[in-house]
């Protein structure tokens, strides 16, 4: 252990004195340590056992056996309370002979100090690179073997997108059974090398975290990473693995405030390169300068799950997958019957998760890609609308090969190894991404929406023409109607929406160009004209899965 000499005591305790004594703590490792193990109370009372067994030995304790002894109390946890005890210990035995109560304090706080950078330092040692060995061929097979009889049931159902409903419905998720499967199948797309990222937004109540949370918890602790909130470089500091593992943040604030923030670029290298290169300077009292450039390297990818009650700036967005969460009447009144079955007790507990657990570790195990021999036929019929439909397709494919992946004891394997798609994994893609892509390029409506421009066509009066004299002539509307005068707090009551859910309906109806604002002023009602029908949306951008040769190759 490295010995740290304070001036005030280095006459007093001699480092070259006696051994410790019987009794003293056992000095644990710091690589071995967990913090926590024992509590102060413990603590304390072993430490004056060992002051009590210096007074025992013939010579006093020299400045080595405190260190050892403060050394292992802090090793164990020991708070500044238990640090006061055991100073105010040795005091009561020795009087001031140690050096007194603040060079004992001193000498106690610089090793906590070099605690704590060895700690840290292990950490960042952890971070380049794994401890351990990655596992063989040979090892993952013996391990998924070991798992299988406790998912064969599970892996081999026809229905297991059903069961996984069910099992995320019975812990209180009422409907909302598409975000229920994007969120499951995403999550296992953490083992492709390109998983599928999601921002769900909605109100603060609308639910969105919660049916989230409930179906993660079917992937599992050992590869969810949820966070209710983070600092700017935790990402890169933590030494927990980030590879293939789901990275959950509650309310993305961080990525709302400042697209150029440390936070949010680590995260857009995260789900963009899958990878985090940070590079930063260090104190090294060997170096000339006193310190020294240190490389610190995070592997990826992660599968990134958001939510938020706005919107994401542009670079964040075309990365994810954005799913709004309804907010209507029929919802609503759906989530107090759920929440009145459960008080009344008519619901029963939900069943244990752990075979949907070793089901996620199964499939972690390998294989870890999978192929869409109909992939072209696909890409062969969707109109290039948009250039955002690159990484929508993208996710689309990679949507496909994880619901393989999660199918793979009913898929076949082709000669590379890689579970062969179905056409099956594409019909359960199809809803999820039909509605993704019609809504991103204005072919689709959400719902809330689809509301606010029905209520602003009932309330437009016929357009009327009228000469101006001369003044300012606002832009009239495309359709038939006229301006109409309301506040995002009206819309909420006429809808049902709410104020703030009303206010996002109207900017995306705006976004979309079924509405024109000509009001300019903040603050003021809006001056909303109806700009063209919902009515107008198209049908879906992708095939219908009938349409789809299993066989693959163009269409």
């Amino acid at each position: 252990m490295p010995l740290i000499a304070n001036s005030e005591a280095d006459s007093v305790l001699d480092p070259d004195s006696a051994t410790p004594q019987a009794g003293a703590l056992d000095v644990i490792p710091v690589a071995d340590h967990h913090p926590g193990d024992r509590d102060d109370d413990e603590l304390v009372r072993c430490a004056k056992e060992t002051i009590e067994a210096w007074q025992g030995a013939d010579t006093p304790p020299g400045l080595t056996q405190v260190q050892e002894l403060f050394h292992a109390a802090i090793c164990e946890g020991a708070s500044a309370m238990a640090r006061d005890q055991i100073v105010a210990a040795i005091i009561a035995a020795y009087d001031d002979q140690m050096g007194g109560k603040r060079t004992l304090q001193s000498t106690w706080n610089q090793l906590a100090k070099q605690d704590a950078q060895e700690r840290i330092k292990a950490a960042r040692d952890n971070q380049r690179g794994p401890t351990q060995a990655p596992l063989t061929a040979a090892e993952k097979a013996k391990l998924r073997a070991a798992l299988w009889p406790a998912v064969r049931g599970l892996a081999e159902a026809p229905d297991l997108i059903e069961r996984m409903l069910r099992q995320v419905q019975a812990t209180g998720v009422v409907n909302e059974r598409e975000l229920i499967v994007l969120t499951y199948v995403a999550a296992t797309s953490r083992v492709l090398d390109k998983p599928v990222n999601i921002v769900a937004k909605g109100a603060s109540s609308s639910g969105k975290s919660f049916t989230i949370t409930r179906t993660l918890e079917l992937i599992g602790a050992d590869f969810v990473n949820h966070l209710t909130s983070s600092s700017a470089l935790s990402l890169v500091y933590d030494d927990r693995p980030l590879a293939h593992t789901v990275l959950f943040i509650n309310e993305a604030n961080q990525l709302q405030a400042d697209e150029n923030s440390t936070y949010a670029m680590l995260v857009r290298s995260l789900i963009s390169e899958g990878r985090i290169v940070h590079q930063t300077t260090v104190e090294d009292p060997d170096s000339p300068k006193g310190r020294r450039v240190e490389r610190i390297e995070r592997e990826g990818p992660i599968s990134l799950f958001l939510t938020t009650t706005g919107e994401l700036h542009a670079e964040n967005e075309t990365r994810t997958l954005s799913w709004p969460v309804s907010e209507g009447h029929e919802q609503t009144t759906a989530v107090m019957d759920g929440l009145a079955a459960r008080a009344s007790g008519e619901v029963a507990a939900p069943a244990d998760h752990a075979v949907w657990h070793d089901i996620q570790r199964w499939i972690a195990l390998g294989p870890n890609d999978a192929v869409v021999p109909f992939a072209r036929q696909i890409t062969d019929k969707i109109p290039p609308l948009m250039v955002r439909f690159r990484r929508d397709v993208g996710s689309l494919f990679t949507f496909i090969k994880a619901s393989a992946l999660l199918h793979q004891a009913q898929r076949q394997v082709d000669a590379e190894g890689r579970v062969v798609a179905t056409v099956e994994d594409y019909a359960l893609a199809y809803p999820i991404f039909s509605k993704v892509m019609a809504q991103s390029s204005g072919k689709d409506v959400p719902d809330n929406v689809r509301a606010v421009v029905k209520l602003i066509a009932e309330r437009a009066a016929p357009a009327a023409t009228k000469g101006t004299k001369g003044r300012f002539q606002r832009p009239a509307a495309a359709g038939p109607g006229s301006e109409v005068v309301i506040s995002s707090e009206q819309i909420g009551t006429a809808t049902g929406l709410g104020k703030m859910a009303a206010w996002r309906a109207v900017r995306a109806a705006l976004d979309l160009g079924f509405l024109i604002n000509n009001e300019t002023q903040r603050g003021k009602s809006l001056r909303l004209v109806l700009q063209r029908s919902v009515d107008d949306a198209g049908a879906s951008l992708l095939p219908d899965p009938t349409t789809i040769n299993e066989e693959g190759g163009a269409s």
